[in-house]
């Protein structure tokens, strides 16, 4: 998606402030109930699992059609912020305005997923195509909130060994892709579904078509001509693009690499309203690329 534009909170935080005033006596007492707020609903997902029967989470952005780089919180979502336990944000710039909720109130622990993971501002945000990120986040979420309840460590993290088990069948399904990859490289409209590729042993073809369009600027023309010329001498296996963002470059691609059959996968960057859980997002995302090799 169109990396972050400029924004002004202003007047937002001014609202925060009056907030924060107005509902202090509503703090989420933690040991009667833990109260979780994440700003993009697959991280949501994690902490449901993890917290069980504990608390509540509530998810920032359940709508797949909003682009979190440019989100603007309501004073709903700062009420949230406010009254959470526990903040949980992905960091690295993708969704900045959680940061600038968080730091108007230094008494709610938070999660920077992208920090958990090593990572720093420049690097590829988009870490949850990473299922290590899935993992990490759970065992993270389990010690956070034995902090909360020691009481129930062994719960929290139960529900977190639990969780991660169920991620097995990604990894599975990566090794399974790894296993019978095919000898080219791909090209990619954007770094969305980078982590997923390096994991099935998969290089991007051109680097710089991708950076172009994650920092929202137009690709060189040298670039598209590469990648023209990729697909015209079939040295792809597949062209991945997300299918969220309207692009005529991007859809021009998409269409020559249909005209001289090269396959085209498509993801997306939020978790469609039509998929259940991050599991079954990813899974059906894999199944495009093993369907591509099984015709192999």
């Amino acid at each position: 998606m169109k990396k972050i534009k400029a924004i002004s909170l202003i007047v937002f935080i001014a609202t925060f402030i009056l907030i924060l005033t107005g509902c202090s006596a509503s703090k989420n007492d933690a040991k009667k109930s833990i109260h979780v707020t994440s700003s993009v609903n697959f991280y949501g997902e994690v902490a449901k699992n993890v917290l069980g029967k504990y608390g509540k989470v509530t998810s920032i952005i359940n709508n797949p059609n909003i682009d979190p780089h440019d989100f603007n919180p309501a004073s709903s979502d700062a009420k949230s912020v406010y009254q959470a336990n526990l903040v949980i944000y992905n960091g690295l710039g993708y969704d900045s305005w959680a940061q600038k909720l968080l730091s108007s109130n230094k008494n709610v622990d938070s999660i920077n997923v992208g920090s958990l993971m090593g990572k720093k501002t420049g690097d590829n945000p988009h870490i949850w195509y990473n299922v290590a990120t899935m993992e990490k986040l759970a065992n993270e979420l389990a010690a956070k909130f034995t902090k909360l309840q020691p009481s129930h460590k062994k719960d929290f993290e139960n529900n977190a060994k639990a969780y991660i088990a169920k991620l097995k069948v990604l990894n599975t399904q990566l090794a399974d892709i790894k296993k019978n990859k095919i000898n080219k490289t791909v090209a990619v409209s954007e770094p969305v579904f980078d982590y997923s590729l390096t994991n099935m042993g998969y290089t991007v073809s051109d680097k710089s078509f991708e950076e172009a369009t994650e920092k929202d600027n137009d690709p060189s023309p040298k670039s598209i001509r590469e990648i023209q010329n990729d697909i015209k001498d079939h040295k792809l296996a597949f062209f991945v693009y997300n299918k969220q963002v309207n692009s005529k470059t991007v859809t021009n691609l998409v269409k020559l690499a249909k005209q001289n059959n090269v396959p085209v996968v498509s993801v997306t960057e939020t978790k469609p309203s039509d998929e259940p859980t991050y599991i079954t997002w990813m899974q059906n995302q894999y199944k495009e690329i093993q369907a591509i090799q099984n015709k192999k």
